[in-house]
């Protein structure tokens, strides 16, 4: 039914969340989208009125330098007030005295009534705390420290001047309101368009467990039931899942070795120390290696070069220079940076082109008069 409702949907891509994969974005670059769009003078007022809307000041003297002048955030300055911004969305720590140095920045142009911090916490509103602002500049400040969250208040406006704005006049600037409002709601889980569908399936799940007739704490024993089971029907799948994809590595290794043997022609014989690995060994200035392709917790496999009894510290010389023949060969080598010391040379490397990186690296090492196979 999920799949059904997402399927008649307008197609919805979160592109600054693909852009991101798993990483947050930072800080600085909330602060800089928030400058971008607070270049259209619409959105500028807006943007006061909404923060501060007892303030009384001239449209035409706005000025929002760019962010990190000063290491602060984001600022507007107006001929009636110099407000300080400070973005946590992600709950960057705080700095020793930070807001106390912010202050006395703006004490240089503007008196002590004019200025106001915007203190802007993600999901819930937070206060500085004392190591960042003294009990001075709280008192200095008084209700003109504003503290406000990312979840309710920037949404909230974000989504108003999204209605403000037409495409046919606007059509970059309402796009990137529209990114940037998508990115939001669905950090905070506040997308719209998934709401009608979540209610369809929360009557589903209550009809089909038979919790509108029950009293509450039967429900709550009911649903605690459920999830219950749910973890145990996961754990098991996660095992099965896990299985499977071992014998599925197996598979593509046994694959692999008998693809290469052929191509090789036994030149050099390849042999398998078990069902996860296959590879030779070779001698390199009277130091053995192996030269190999397996898997590890990464979703590629990898190739490689490992000293069988030395590494890069007993025999950093060899080492090195094997290692310069394979990455210099012009053949699109390159080392993996976290390599244990064992290792000469390896990275991953796609499953469709591993067993061409693996005949290629054979082919260097057997056209080398520095190496012996070791039969």
């Amino acid at each position: 039914m999920y799949k059904e409702d997402l399927s008649t949907l307008p197609f919805s891509i979160d592109i600054i969340s693909e852009s991101l994969h798993s990483e947050k974005l930072k800080e600085t670059a909330h602060c800089r989208i928030l400058y971008a769009i607070m270049q259209n003078k619409k959105i500028q007022n807006s943007f006061i009125q909404h923060f501060l809307p007892d303030i009384e000041y001239s449209a035409d003297s706005i000025q929002i330098p760019y962010p990190d002048k000063y290491r602060i955030d984001l600022t507007i300055k107006t001929n009636s007030f110099f407000l300080i911004i400070e973005n946590k969305i992600n709950g960057a720590c705080e700095q020793k005295e930070q807001i106390d140095r912010y202050v006395q920045i703006a004490q240089q142009t503007y008196p002590n009534e004019q200025i106001y911090v915007l203190y802007l916490g993600g999901e819930s509103n937070i206060l500085p705390s004392e190591y960042s602002m003294s009990s001075d500049t709280r008192e200095l400040l008084g209700n003109r420290i504003i503290c406000c969250n990312y979840r309710k208040n920037i949404i909230t406006w974000i989504s108003f001047i999204y209605e403000q704005i037409e495409f046919n006049e606007q059509p970059f600037l309402k796009s990137t309101i529209l990114s940037y409002k998508t990115y939001l709601e669905n950090k905070y889980n506040l997308n719209n368009q998934n709401k009608e569908m979540n209610n369809k399936l929360d009557k589903t799940l209550k009809e089909t467990l038979g919790l509108e007739s029950i009293p509450l704490s039967e429900k709550i024993n009911v649903i605690q039931d459920q999830i219950d089971n749910i973890d145990k029907i996961r754990e098991r799948l996660s095992s099965m899942l896990q299985n499977y994809k071992e014998q599925h590595i197996r598979q593509n290794i046994k694959e692999w070795y008998d693809k290469c043997s052929n191509i090789l022609s036994s030149k050099p014989i390849l042999t398998m120390e078990d069902s996860m690995e296959f590879g030779f060994n070779f001698k390199y200035r009277n130091t053995a290696f192996r030269c190999c392709v397996s898997f590890d917790d990464n979703e590629d496999p990898y190739w490689g070069i490992k000293g069988l009894t030395e590494n890069i510290d007993s025999r950093p010389k060899v080492f090195e220079t094997l290692q310069k023949m394979i990455i210099q060969s012009n053949k699109g080598f390159h080392n993996y940076e976290y390599n244990p010391k064992e290792w000469v040379v390896s990275d991953y490397e796609k499953k469709e082109f591993i067993i061409e990186r693996f005949i290629t690296l054979t082919h260097l090492i057997c056209d080398s008069e520095f190496c012996f196979i070791i039969e």
